[in-house]
C-alpha cells in the first residue's frame, strides 16, 4: 500500500512488469553470441585491506600483491576493487582522499581525529594511517591491484559506491568529503539512517560522481566499471523516485558514452555493471530502472543483491532474467550476515550458509555468484576460505558440500511500501517459501529446523512440498523451542520452488522465529 496516488500507479506498472517477467524467462532462450561473465565475482571494499595489514617501509607493493594472490587462490575470476565511500583510498585529483587533513605525526586528539568517538579513534587512525603509508611509499593502490590481477588472469574492475552514508550521524567525522556536509544536497522526507544521503536530482551531485568516473577511466586500465547503487539505493527525495529515475537514466547514458570513449582509447572493451536491490519491484520503485538500462545496452552486468543486514536465499532471479533479457550477465549477490527477522539475533554467515546462498542463486538461474564483504581476513581460516570459494563457480561443485538455506527478510524497501517480513510469523498454519536447490543424492540427508517463541507442548506438524516430515529431536539447551524434522528425499523435486508448512497440533497458534533447512551427507547429518 502506497500513500500517494502516483506511487500506487507506479507500483501497479512495476507489478505488471514483474508478473510478465517469468513468462518471458520461460519462453525466451539464450541468444546466440551472448557472452556472459563466468567464474566467481568478488567485491573488495575500500577499507578492509587497510584495516587488517601492516605496511613496513618498502613493503606496500608486496603486501598488495599477496592480498590479490589469496583471491586468485580462491578461484576469483573477476575482482571489483572498490576505491571510494565518501572519499577515495588513493590520491585523487578530483575528490578528497581519506587521509586529507591527517597529520601522521600528530596526537590521537588532533583536529582531524577528534570528532571520532574515543573508543573508536585508534582503530580509525590505523585505517587512515595505512592508506597514507601506502601512498607515501609511492603505491597507487587500485593500479597495483589491477596489475596483480592481470598477472593472475583475473579480470579487474573498479567499483564505485554511488551514495555511501557511513557515519552520517556525525557530520564532523573525517569520513565525509565536503559535499556530504551540505544539507541542501540531502534527500528530503526521509528520517533515519539514509536521511543524509545525497539527492541525485541535483546536478552538482551528479557532476561530483561524473568527475570521479572520468578520473577512474582516465587513470586505470580496467575491464569494467561498476556503479554500486546498494551503497546506497535511496537516491531521491520522498515521492520523487520516478521522476528522479528518468534523470538517472539520462545520466547513465552520458556515463556510458564516457566508458565507450575510454574503451576506444584503451583498444579493448570496458563493461558496465550495477548493483541494485534484490527485489525488482523495489529497484524500479526507487528509480533504479535496470530493465531500461539493459534494453538500451547501458549495462552489461546486473547484480540483484541484499544490502547488508541479511543474506537473501530467495532472490527472484527468474523475474530479473525476464525483465533484463538475455544479453546482460545476471549475478546473484551474497552478503555475509544472516538475520531471520528484523531485530533478531545476528548470525554471521558460516560456510554452510554461504554454500546454501550460492546454490540458491545458481539454481535460480544466475550466471554467476557475486560476493560482497566476504573478506579474506574474516572468520574463516585462509585455507578454508580458499577451499570453499573455489567451489562457488560451479553448481555441481557446490552441491558436493553441506549447505543451509534460511528464511530471511528484505532490508531495502520503497518508502511507504507495505512490506511484511516472513518472520516472526504467528498463526495455526504458516507457510514459508524457501528454495532448496537441486535434489540431493540418495545417501544425503535433509532436515528442517524451526525456532519457536515459547514452549510448544506437543510439537507442530511440518511438511515440505506437501510431504510430511518426522519430528526427530528437540534441542534441550533451548527447552523445546528448536525442533528438527527429517525431510524425506521425495519431498525435494529439485525445481527450486520449495514450500515449508508448519501447522499447530493444537488449537493454540504458533509463533515461529526461525525456519531453515540443512542438506548434507548422511554421515554429517546432526
Amino acid at each position: 500500500m502506497f500513500v500517494r496516488d502516483r506511487e500506487c500507479n507506479c507500483m501497479g506498472r512495476i507489478s505488471g512488469l514483474v508478473a510478465g517477467a517469468c513468462l518471458f524467462a520461460a519462453c525466451h532462450t539464450m541468444g546466440e553470441g551472448t557472452q556472459h561473465m563466468t567464474g566467481l565475482l568478488q567485491n573488495e571494499d575500500c577499507t578492509d585491506f587497510f584495516y587488517n595489514q601492516r605496511f613496513p617501509s618498502g613493503q606496500a607493493e608486496a603486501i598488495t600483491d599477496q592480498y590479490v594472490d589469496v583471491l586468485a587462490g580462491a578461484g576469483v575470476t573477476v575482482l571489483f576493487c572498490n576505491t571510494n565511500s565518501r572519499r577515495t583510498n588513493y590520491r585523487s585529483d578530483v575528490w578528497e582522499s581519506f587521509w586529507d587533513g591527517y597529520d601522521p605525526d600528530g596526537p590521537d586528539d588532533q583536529s582531524f581525529l577528534a570528532p571520532i568517538p574515543e573508543k573508536s579513534r585508534k582503530t580509525f587512525r590505523r585505517l587512515i594511517h595505512n592508506m597514507f603509508e601506502v601512498d607515501r611509499q609511492g603505491v597507487d593502490y587500485p593500479a597495483r591491484v589491477i596489475q596483480r590481477c592481470r598477472h593472475h588472469g583475473i579480470s579487474p574492475w573498479i567499483s564505485l559506491r554511488m551514495n555511501d552514508v557511513h557515519c552520517n550521524d556525525n557530520l564532523d567525522h573525517p569520513f565525509h568529503g565536503a559535499l556530504w556536509r551540505k544539507a541542501e544536497y540531502f534527500r528530503k522526507g526521509h528520517p533515519g539512517y539514509y536521511a543524509r544521503g545525497l539527492d541525485y536530482a541535483h546536478a552538482d551531485v551528479r557532476d561530483h560522481y561524473t568527475a570521479l568516473i572520468e578520473e577512474t577511466l582516465q587513470r586505470y586500465d580496467i575491464d569494467g566499471l561498476e556503479l554500486d547503487f546498494m551503497r546506497e539505493p535511496y537516491l531521491f527525495s520522498k515521492g520523487e523516485e520516478q521522476a528522479g529515475g528518468k534523470t538517472l537514466t539520462q545520466w547513465l547514458r552520458d556515463i556510458k558514452a564516457l566508458v565507450d570513449r575510454a574503451a576506444a582509447r584503451r583498444a579493448h572493451p570496458i563493461r558496465m555493471g550495477v548493483r541494485v536491490p534484490s527485489d525488482p519491484g523495489t529497484a524500479l520503485g526507487l528509480g533504479l530502472d535496470a530493465p531500461t538500462w539493459a534494453r538500451e545496452e547501458l549495462v552489461d552486468l546486473v547484480v540483484p543483491t541484499p544490502r547488508w543486514r541479511s543474506m537473501h536465499f530467495d532472490i527472484p532471479l527468474p523475474a530479473w532474467r525476464g525483465l533484463l533479457g538475455d544479453r546482460v550477465t545476471l549475478a546473484g549477490g551474497l552478503e555475509t550476515r544472516c538475520l531471520s527477522y528484523i531485530g533478531g539475533p545476528l548470525r554471521v554467515m558460516d560456510p554452510e550458509c554461504a554454500v546454501g546462498g550460492a546454490v540458491s542463486v545458481l539454481s535460480a538461474g544466475a550466471d554467476v555468484v557475486y560476493l560482497f564483504n566476504h573478506f579474506q581476513n574474516g572468520r574463516w581460516p585462509k585455507p578454508e576460505y580458499q577451499r570453499r570459494l573455489n567451489a562457488f563457480s560451479s553448481l555441481a561443485e557446490l552441491c558436493k558440500l553441506p549447505r543451509r538455506h534460511v528464511v530471511t527478510h528484505r532490508e531495502i524497501i520503497v518508502p511507504g511500501e507495505d512490506y511484511r517480513a516472513p518472520l516472526p510469523a504467528s498463526g495455526r498454519t504458516l507457510s514459508f517459501s524457501l528454495p532448496l536447490g537441486p535434489t540431493p543424492p540418495a545417501d544425503w540427508a535433509a532436515e528442517a529446523i524451526i525456532d519457536l517463541d515459547g514452549r510448544t507442548g506437543e510439537g507442530p506438524t511440518l511438511s515440505v512440498n506437501g510431504v510430511g516430515c518426522e519430528l526427530r529431536q528437540t534441542s534441550s539447551h533451548r527447552d523445546d523451542r528448536r525442533l528438527v524434522y527429517t525431510i524425506p528425499t521425495e519431498a525435494l523435486p529439485g525445481d527450486n520452488r520449495d514450500t515449508i508448512v508448519v501447522a499447530s497440533s493444537t488449537a493454540a497458534p504458533l509463533k515461529v522465529l526461525g525456519v531453515e533447512a540443512r542438506i548434507a551427507p548422511t554421515r554429517e547429518a546432526r
